[in-house]
């Protein structure tokens, strides 16, 4: 069971990636390749980043994208809201509409407990936090860069 989708997944990756071009900016195409993900899909994930401050771009020639703050700075919630919104932390576990306080499934009031914690957990946790957890082999096995990768 997959907790965020596979546009989270690729904004919290492609996160990890630019951090390790320190304050380079990367193009949206080369962060495609490294990730194997469509590059329009990439912009278009990239781009969702920018409005809640995570990242800024820069046009040209040399342009791309950059973090806009410290990865201490940046939880893994901030990204995963800004890339597939609320929906998780209200939605019924079984899918029922109506389901809620006045109504409730019966997993509900266990599920709401469940979410609560999630949230609390993602927000608590930035990218700094998570990268002190991942090896060099996790960065070698999941993104292809051959630069900036120490």
């Amino acid at each position: 069971m997959k907790l965020v989708s596979q546009g989270a997944q690729y904004a919290i990756s492609a996160i990890i990636a630019i951090s390790k071009h320190e304050n380079d900016v990367i193009s949206a195409s080369e962060l495609s390749r490294s990730l194997n993900c469509p590059a329009a899909y990439l912009s278009q994930i990239l781009s969702k980043l920018k409005a809640p401050g995570i990242l800024k771009s820069q046009r040209g020639l040399n342009g791309g994208v950059y973090l806009a703050k410290p990865l201490n700075e940046i939880s893994i919630y901030d990204v995963v809201s800004a890339i597939d919104g609320e929906e998780f932390f209200n939605l019924c576990f079984m899918g029922i509409d109506g389901c809620g306080h006045i109504e409730p499934c019966p997993f509900h009031f266990f599920w709401s407990q469940q979410r609560e914690n999630i949230k609390d957990w993602l927000s608590a946790t930035t990218f700094e936090d998570a990268e002190k957890l991942m090896t060099q082999a996790w960065f070698e096995e999941r993104l292809s860069f051959s630069s900036g990768i120490a």
